[in-house]
């Protein structure tokens, strides 16, 4: 008999993968000391063998600094300590106690976090810390979903040792995005606190930075943009008593006496349809999803930020719904029995007909693209019928995985498009039309994918149509549009800055600290305030080619071509360079971001001029009492208006720039990690667009907490 202590990364998947494992597929949860008896243990029983299952709650080590002199820049000194010494508020000691207790029970460790960077560290970190293991006598299971078949699978063709290389290369990359970021950010605050005096916390890192950039370089080409007048032709015709729209051959035209003599010369006049061109064509099934793409087609479909996507499809992942989504693969493995995925499938009735039409093919045969992933497969489903109780937004993602997937073995749709040229005194005009012959891959991948289909009037070559209405509209060049989570996203992965795990979560960051607002994404006064001033003194931080090649070092110690030594070392060199750089210029740096912080303080805070009172500014402030946050009248201060209401006390509240539809009333934007912002009215206990069930709601929720304070407390509620 062996016993194994196996290593899971969070709760939820260890429960699955010890119910999978156990014998009876029971696992028995088993009593635990005081000390970590939060802690989920799972006790089962597999050939003989016993194997204790016990979840991780990410990363239970982290890297901290190794000195005591205080704030300072440079560091180069660090050391890996358990999380909970190294962040306030982590709840992780219970964890790593758990794993030191059983693992000098056991016999072997195997490692079965998701087989990806992170996972490799928080479990390596974990075999080498907490139950003082060499990380070569570490057995590892590969899955890529938590499916009971694919859990055994693994278990009984464990590997020998854990992806060494890959564990060294996720080990770097915690260890430089942290030099980068402590020295960076410390060297921005004490900037400011050397210049003024003043303590404000101005973080970046080495893909933060360039990530800003990018941001900040389009906001200037919108600012800098000159438009430039240009006219647009509209036209149409009447046929059938039906008013029919016309396209002009050339979508704009340069010039206003241009733009008027096809006004004048196309007037009321005759058209002949002197072409007709049609074109046949076929349309391949799209490719498979990875991380990017899913995030793409969810933000499309369904509005939803890259990071709450990907935290919609971890908890599929973790329900045995679609395999593991941190991954970039556009093509499946031999191994993936995509008969049996469809079999299960034709369990659901949203899926059945479909399933069941393509197992009728001969051979299944799936599309794939470029980008490979040896790790993982692209996502899919697993076949496993999804619950009823599942919310909305995971019903929506897993429909979406589940529809691009069938349509990935479908036929081409083939489409036919159509164009009537109509020559009116020489100038041409013309209709264009779509039709789809054959649905193909379409039909499978349904609701998603839709096309427009374009009837065309019936007309054949030199038929006449009179002109009903022809004028001239007068429009400007447009300038590059703002990035969105989404298009930012895509840019990132395209500078290769970040990993597809981590990419999302910058986006986020930069929201958070005041970098970047809205949802059509510009740089805020204190964003571009940073980028300016590095441009200006410190170029080298948020240089896109600087985090490039750190990237691609990393990627050589996966492959072997480099060791960690090596990238450590380097990276250090360049960033000793950069910080020497720095201090030489620290004043003029802490002088010009202390004036962009204060201006951005304001800023953010206030929101419009008072409605009621129309002399003061209603602005987002705290009660000095309770430190709960609220939108009151600055005229209160002068005794001219004591307007005030509540407003939601988790997110990031900022102003929307817009007025209430309803009332008027400036509004507020509130903005939550991984969630889609929301706008909403500050007088919503008065304004004529907020529903009665929400007001009904508060009524209920103040009568019962004025009850249970009692009426001498209820002036400070």
């Amino acid at each position: 008999m062996v016993r194994y202590l196996c290593i899971s990364e969070k709760p939820t998947a260890a429960k699955r993968i010890a119910a999978a494992l156990d014998e009876t597929g029971k696992a028995r949860k088993i009593p635990t000391p005081r000390t970590f008896a939060s802690v989920p243990v799972y006790e089962c029983k597999n050939n003989g063998d016993i194997i204790y299952v016990i979840p991780a709650l990410g990363h239970l080590y982290s890297t901290v600094e190794d000195s005591i002199k205080g704030w300072h820049y440079p560091t180069f000194n660090y050391k890996w300590v358990p999380t909970y010494l190294a962040q306030q508020k982590n709840n992780t000691r219970p964890f790593i106690l758990a794993f030191k207790n059983f693992s000098e029970k056991v016999d072997e460790i195997i490692i079965a976090t998701d087989y990806d960077l992170e996972g490799e560290v928080i479990g390596a970190s974990i075999a080498k810390f907490a139950c003082k293991k060499e990380l070569n006598s570490v057995r590892r299971m590969k899955f890529s979903t938590l499916t009971k078949k694919e859990i055994l699978e693994s278990y009984k063709n464990m590997h020998p040792s854990i992806d060494l290389n890959l564990a060294q290369a996720g080990f770097t990359r915690h260890e430089i995005d942290w030099l980068y970021g402590i020295n960076l950010t410390r060297a921005l605050t004490l900037a400011i606190k050397h210049a003024t005096g003043r303590y404000k916390l101005i973080s970046t890192g080495r893909v933060q930075g360039p990530t800003l950039k990018f941001v900040a370089d389009r906001e200037r080409e919108i600012q800098t943009f000159v438009p430039i007048p240009r006219w647009a032709i509209e036209a149409t015709i009447i046929l059938d008593g039906e008013e029919i729209a016309l396209e002009y051959q050339e979508k704009f035209i340069p010039t206003l006496a241009e733009a008027e003599q096809i006004v004048r010369e196309t007037t009321d006049t005759e058209g002949i349809v002197s072409k007709i061109t049609e074109r046949q064509f076929s349309q391949k099934p799209p490719l498979p999803f990875n991380l990017g793409t899913l995030q793409s087609e969810a933000y499309r479909y369904f509005g939803y930020s890259p990071s709450r996507t990907l935290k919609i499809a971890e908890r599929l992942y973790l329900n045995a719904l679609i395999s593991y989504p941190r991954t970039g693969s556009q093509q499946f493995s031999e191994t993936i029995n995509h008969k049996q995925i469809l079999k299960e499938l034709t369990k659901s009735e949203l899926y059945r007909d479909r399933a069941e039409k393509l197992l009728q093919k001969t051979t299944l045969k799936p599309t794939k693209g470029k980008k490979k992933d040896p790790a993982h497969p692209p996502i899919h489903p697993t076949g496993k019928k999804a619950p009823a109780a599942l919310r909305t937004e995971d019903k929506n993602i897993y429909r979406l995985i589940t529809c691009r997937y069938l349509a990935l073995f479908g036929e081409p749709a083939v489409k036919k498009s159509l164009r009537l040229d109509i020559n009116f005194n020489g100038y041409i005009f013309f209709l264009r039309g779509m039709k789809v012959l054959k649905k193909g891959w379409l039909e499978l991948y349904a609701p998603f994918g839709k096309v427009e289909e374009i009837e065309l009037p019936e007309l054949k070559k030199g038929d006449t149509v009179k002109m009903l209405k022809v004028r001239k509209k007068q429009s400007y060049t447009q300038p590059p549009a703002r990035y969105n989570p989404n298009s930012l996203l895509k840019k990132m992965e395209e500078e290769e800055l970040g990993t597809k795990a981590t990419r999302a979560n910058i986006i986020d960051i930069l929201y958070s600290r005041g970098y970047i607002e809205d949802e059509s994404i510009y740089a805020t006064d204190l964003g571009f305030a940073v980028i300016d001033t590095l441009e200006k003194n410190s170029p080298e931080i948020i240089e896109t080619e600087l985090t490039r090649h750190l990237e691609r070092n990393m990627e050589k110690i996966r492959s072997g071509e480099k060791t960690r030594v090596e990238v450590l070392m380097e990276a250090i060199r360049e960033l000793k360079n950069i910080l020497e750089n720095f201090h030489k210029k620290e004043e003029i740096i802490g002088v010009t971001l202390q004036e962009q912080v204060q201006n951005l303080k304001q800023r953010q805070r206030i929101l419009g001029p008072c409605p009621i009172c129309k002399q003061g500014e209603l602005i987002i402030t705290r009660s000095r009492t309770t430190q709960k946050r609220f939108v009151g009248c600055t005229g209160y201060y002068k005794k001219l208006c004591d307007w005030s209401a509540p407003i939601p006390q988790q997110g990031y509240a900022t102003p929307a720039k817009k007025n209430c539809p309803h009332c008027g009333f400036p509004m507020l934007t509130i903005r939550k990690r991984g969630k889609r912002p929301y706008t909403i009215c500050p007088n919503w206990l008065k304004c004529p667009g907020t529903p009665q069930e929400v007001l009904d709601n508060y009524q209920n929720q103040k009568a019962e907490a004025l009850e249970a304070i009692g009426e001498d407390e209820e002036d400070e509620l």
